[in-house]
């Protein structure tokens, strides 16, 4: 359902107002009934831009609230579900990158699951529209891409904008089992359908298996597979992604070491059932330390990963798909800097990318931190190289409320990027946004 901006703006502000309304509806001994919002309003600006104009500020927002409901069965058994809907949208001249033209708006289902948990949750089971991570989402992190009208003949990618914010992340179906038996081993087997035109609706089936050592970290591994996908629709920017395979090995932890952070993942991505073959790869490696005896707690951390790009001379296609790769456990994950992945390119496929952040906490609810990222093509990719400062804050004004300014600068330095830009320049970029969670 479409709406303008003046009933997208008043839903913004509606929700945001009236935040203490939400909680806990119905609770007894066997039935507990709960609205969970999440709303988000952001204020964006940009010096410059990479669709020919002298820069652009916006507006975005989304207010996605859910009914919760779980019941106890017999024999421990829970039962479950959820119904949700999402209002969002795009206002001012739209994002940096044209993705968003300014005036979108829209109303959509957003969850609608059910599922039944065994007793100590060692069985989970659930089918219809929700999330799904896989890791830490450097490969799925829900569905998560949000476009507008680019006003592109015969190219129909709208979903409602709010590009940057990125509220809608719940895959149109899916069916999950998680299984978590007492010991050290967890896993999930998972089939998940897009209907997102960015995605070019596009199926997937998987396994994922965990061993979680609390103490000392979690290793992985998984297997997908590409069922299906809708070639030729939307951009037309995944048709060899069909029959495609992935295999992922990952780990995060400490080792066991007080204040050491440890994170890894190597996929290998083959073949596929288009006329061009996958045959393409990408990894990272990252390591943190936290000066805890320190005033503010500060964290060092540096990441280098590596996404491979295009080889011109072969039969195959070289270039990583990111899939559905979404943001986790703060900025930089995975759309690696707030610039250069959303607007300016690259975004997880033929680049390098160093990353070194600092972090402090100067009280118990605020976060500052400061990060730098260099960015280098890989094989035939095109050129876009730069480098990007970004300065940021968490505010947790209290349970509910959080407020996150950022201020970026970019630096082109690519022979692609800057006929984008149109310039050498510097972009200076801003955002403020203000986020709710009930």
């Amino acid at each position: 359902m479409k709406m303008n901006k003046q009933t997208f703006a008043g839903l913004i502000a509606c929700a945001m107002a009236s935040a203490t309304q939400a909680g806990v509806l119905s609770t007894t001994d066997e039935t507990q009934i709960e609205l969970n919002i999440e709303a988000m309003a952001g204020l964006f600006s940009a010096s410059e831009d990479y669709v020919g104009s002298n820069g652009r500020t916006w507006q975005e927002g989304f207010v996605k609230p859910t009914f919760a409901v779980s019941h106890k069965l017999s024999n421990g058994v829970q039962a479950y579900g959820g119904l949700g809907a999402i209002a969002l949208g795009t206002a001012g001249d739209g994002d940096a990158a044209g993705l968003t033209k300014g005036n979108e708006g829209q109303v959509d289902l957003e969850n609608a699951y059910i599922g039944l948990r065994s007793q100590n949750n060692v069985i989970d089971f659930s089918v219809g529209r929700q999330t799904f991570q896989l890791g830490d989402g450097f490969l799925i992190a829900g569905d998560a891409i949000s476009l507008g009208d680019l006003g592109v003949a015969g190219v129909d990618v709208d979903r409602g904008g709010a590009y940057y914010l990125a509220g809608k992340k719940s895959f149109s179906n899916t069916a999950l089992l998680k299984f978590d038996p007492e010991g050290p081993y967890r896993g999930d087997l998972f089939w998940l359908q897009s209907n997102n035109p960015y995605h070019q609706d596009t199926s997937l089936a998987g396994i994922n298996i965990e061993y979680v050592d609390e103490a000392r970290g979690t290793v992985g591994i998984s297997y997908l597979k590409v069922l299906d996908v809708d070639q030729g629709s939307g951009l037309g920017l995944w048709d060899q992604r069909e029959g495609m395979k992935a295999i992922s090995l990952r780990g995060q932890g400490s080792l066991g070491v007080e204040n050491l952070q440890l994170s890894f993942e190597y996929v290998k991505e083959t073949g596929g059932s288009a006329g061009v073959k996958n045959e393409a790869d990408a990894w990272y490696v990252e390591a943190g330390w936290t000066f805890a005896d320190l005033p503010w707690s500060p964290t060092v951390n540096y990441r280098y990963a590596q996404f491979s790009g295009d080889n011109a001379s072969t039969a195959k296609n070289e270039a990583f798909d990111p899939l559905f790769f979404g943001f986790t456990r703060g900025f930089g994950t995975w759309f690696q800097g707030e610039v250069a992945s959303n607007y300016a390119g690259p975004a997880n496929s033929g680049n390098d990318v160093s990353r070194l952040e600092i972090s402090a906490s100067p009280r118990d609810n605020l976060q500052v931190g400061a990060q730098y990222w260099k960015f280098s093509p890989q094989d035939d990719a095109p050129d876009l190289a730069g480098s990007e400062i970004d300065l940021y804050a968490l505010w947790s004004i209290n349970d509910n409320w959080v407020f996150s300014p950022l201020i970026g600068i970019y630096m082109p330095e690519g022979d692609a990027v800057i006929a984008a830009q149109g310039n050498d320049d510097s972009n200076i970029y801003a955002q403020a946004i203000m986020m709710y969670f009930f």
